[in-house]
């Protein structure tokens, strides 16, 4: 998908978009019924999108390589490289503030 259409993610779901800039790194994602979306090696120039009805679990083996889009909006973390992260993402993410 593009940019414009990730910018149009629809509402009823949650869309989680996995780029990997600085590097490459190892991902897992799975949806809300723990079903295996993705699990391998992002090369770097590499992005993934994943999107279910409710939430999306990703494992990042190398948080610090990666850019997360969650539902248009870029996750602003301070992820450090070689750092594993787990995270969830829900319909509602990114809350403001």
């Amino acid at each position: 998908p593009s940019d414009s259409a990730i910018a149009a993610a629809p509402q009823d779901k949650v869309t989680v978009r996995v780029s990997a800039t600085d590097g490459r790194s190892w991902i897992s994602a799975k949806d809300h019924n723990g079903r295996m979306l993705f699990d391998g090696l992002l090369k770097q120039g590499e992005s993934k999108t994943f999107q279910d009805s409710s939430k999306i679990n990703l494992v990042l083996g190398d948080a610090g390589a990666i850019d997360l889009f969650v539902n248009g909006k870029k996750i602003e973390d301070d992820f450090q490289p070689g750092a594993v992260e787990r995270l969830t993402y829900t319909k509602g993410d990114p809350q403001a503030g």
